[in-house]
């Protein structure tokens, strides 16, 4: 089974070459980017893992050990190209964090520690069922599935956390769970999903959020002074 850290600590990687993630082969085996088997998404289901993607990589970015993504494609067998799943989003600790083409997981020797998926029609029977097993066979130390219009699931927020060998169903109480491994709480909330840091006792801002309030500080930064030049012109 390939590693699970056991630890959150940063850690080094002096010797990586960018280009080597970013290339479609390896070791002569073509590993595609894009299939054309990919399923198509609702526009609930992209802003979801949209929002969720910028806030983690804010969150993340003075870490160079934790490496994440949506919708990519892990390929599980070395030299078989055909062995591939994508989850909606992963999180990958003690791997650079670097561009990729796809995630290698022969080459990682890590497999993404948190995983998310987002339930839809025509996903979310595989996202408990069979994505379950397989994320549990190689490794995930916590999986998430959300619905977050509450259509498809008993809930609209199931988690799920390794014991021993097992990713077993964990209670969510008032639709929100703390993640050990993000440290971050989940909270459904108005239809959709917020990252809440306990530690800084609050949420963590979306994009749209972030440079909503960079633009209203600006604003308001040029009227304070304008309002200081009129009151010098005014002494």
């Amino acid at each position: 089974m390939p590693q699970v850290l056991e630890s959150n600590q940063t850690r080094n990687f002096p010797h990586f070459q960018t280009d080597d993630y970013t290339s479609v082969f390896y070791n002569g085996v073509y590993y595609p980017e894009e299939r054309d088997d990919d399923m198509g998404e609702s526009s609930v289901h992209i802003k979801l893992l949209a929002n969720l993607l910028s806030i983690l990589k804010l969150y993340f970015k003075n870490r160079q050990d934790v490496f994440l993504s949506g919708n990519m494609n892990l390929y599980f067998e070395k030299g078989n190209s055909r062995k591939w799943f994508a989850p909606d989003l992963l999180v990958a600790f003690g791997v650079p964090n670097v561009e990729r083409s796809s995630y290698l997981l022969f080459r990682e020797k890590v497999f993404p520690q948190v995983i998310f998926e987002i339930a839809s029609e025509k996903t979310w029977r595989n996202d408990i069922d069979e994505k379950l097993r397989t994320y549990e066979q190689y490794g995930a130390e916590e999986y998430y599935v959300l619905d977050p219009e509450y259509a498809y699931l008993s809930a609209p927020l199931m988690a799920f956390r390794r014991e021993n060998d097992k990713l077993s169903l964990v209670p969510v109480t008032d639709d929100r769970i703390f993640s050990p491994r993000l440290g971050l709480e989940i909270i459904w909330m108005e239809n959709s999903f917020r990252l809440f840091d306990p530690n800084a006792n609050e949420f963590l801002r979306t994009l749209e959020e972030s440079e909503g309030g960079r633009r209203t500080a600006e604003t308001e930064i040029e009227r304070l002074k304008a309002e200081i030049e009129r009151l010098k012109a005014g002494n």
